[in-house]
């Protein structure tokens, strides 16, 4: 599993939610990395930060949006029930 997070330059919210989600996905052996919104094309912007996606073999599974912890481990905690099914 592979979960993405998508930050910009100069959001405080990204900067401090980062070790957070970096810890869960690692504690979950769940690979991380970071993307730029400045590196990514315009049209596939989120539409906010930080936004994260999260993927199983290249094949989507969900995204979502914020820095709420409870709602980030939800999300984390479904799909690797989904994987485990």
């Amino acid at each position: 599993m592979k979960l993405v997070m998508i930050k910009k330059a100069g959001c405080m919210p990204c900067k401090q939610f980062e070790p957070f989600a970096k810890q869960e996905a690692e504690k979950n052996s769940i690979s991380f990395k970071t993307v730029m919104r400045e590196d990514m094309p315009e049209e596939t912007h989120p539409p906010f930060f930080p936004y994260f996606y999260l993927y199983q073999n290249k094949e989507f599974m969900e995204s979502w949006g914020g820095v709420n912890e409870r709602k980030f481990l939800s999300a984390l905690k479904r799909n690797l029930k989904k994987t485990q099914d």
